[in-house]
């Protein structure tokens, strides 16, 4: 008997060794495993053809069992942006799809209206998109990025496969242990495995999702209104955005100039008037004390002859 209690204990050891290593193979980045397979960049809305190639050849991808995640921008000019918005989100449910997030911006002062989108469409829809959206108003900046994840998804499938087999094999060795150290370590281990197993199958959902349906950020901007710059990519992109900040900053040194010129004009005016009158007044002053002192001298009594002296007698 305690030979097998030895071997029973020696066998739950060498299964929760097992699982132990599946589970640090699970959990292990797979980051690297994933390639970037283009960042294009079409200015200005002219050029859209490029951006629909692009996803043209991302379907093309998918039909030939590549997994792509696809993300975009487009910037668009509207007379109305929050009207533009209702059609966009009308759009994009439409086909298929969802809005993420939705921000819009009044029309304050010198600021013109706007609203931003964050949507989700299906990918094999998302040059449809981008072409409907010329219906709503003029395409500025587009932006379309692909990222090849297939790689990943095949390594994350083999990992749950492995993790599966694990689960069973700790089920199986659960049922057979007859001590109460060997059911409590078998049931941690279980745990572990189950909640990896969880965490990966998560993972290969998201990683779905993110696959069936793109990501594009739409810009509904008023005529007049700057867009937003879009981050550097490099060291003239760089150079082209510091320009373009000191020349905005230039800009707000001369705005604050000429609404402060007006006042610093009556300013200026009111200090030499003041100057004047107080250069008035110490004259006369001065006029008036020199006329005191020559009134002064004046007025004394001239002094009287002198007494003769009396003869001696």
């Amino acid at each position: 008997m305690r030979r097998i209690a030895r071997s029973q204990a020696l066998a739950v050891a060498l299964l929760i060794a097992a699982g132990t290593l599946v589970g640090c193979s699970a959990n292990s980045s797979t980051s690297s495993a994933g390639s970037v397979e283009g960042n294009s960049q079409v200015q200005p809305a002219a050029d859209g053809a490029k951006a629909a190639g692009d996803t043209s050849a991302q379907t093309a991808a998918d039909a030939a069992g590549r997994q792509v995640i696809t993300t975009g921008s487009v910037q668009v000019t509207v007379k109305d942006p929050r009207a533009a918005a209702e059609q966009v989100v009308t759009l994009v449910e439409g086909a298929g799809g969802r809005v993420d997030g939705r921000t819009e911006t009044a029309a304050v002062g010198d600021q013109t209206a706007r609203a931003h989108l964050t949507v989700r469409v299906p990918a094999d829809s998302l040059t449809a998109m981008i072409d409907d959206l010329r219906s709503i108003g003029d395409l500025g900046q587009i932006s379309i990025s692909s990222q090849d994840v297939t790689a990943d998804a095949q390594d994350l499938d083999a990992r749950i496969r492995a993790m599966r087999v694990s689960v069973a094999r700790m089920e199986d060795l659960l049922a057979k242990v007859t001590t109460t150290t060997d059911l409590v370590a078998a049931e941690q281990a279980l745990q572990e495995r189950q909640s990896n197993l969880e965490t990966m199958l998560s993972q290969q959902a998201r990683m779905a999702e993110q696959v069936a349906l793109s990501t594009l950020d739409i810009d509904l901007t008023a005529p007049g209104a700057i867009p937003a710059a879009a981050s550097p990519h490099g060291f003239w992109d760089g150079v082209v955005v510091g320009w373009q900040s000191l020349v905005v900053a230039l800009r707000a040194v001369v705005l604050v100039v000429g609404v402060l010129l007006p006042w610093l004009a009556f300013a200026g005016l009111i200090t030499v008037v003041a100057l004047v009158v107080v250069r008035r007044v110490r004259r006369h002053g001065s006029r008036d004390a020199e006329a005191r002192t020559d009134g002064t001298h004046g007025d004394a009594a001239p002094p009287g002859p002198a007494e003769a002296p009396s003869p001696a007698g």
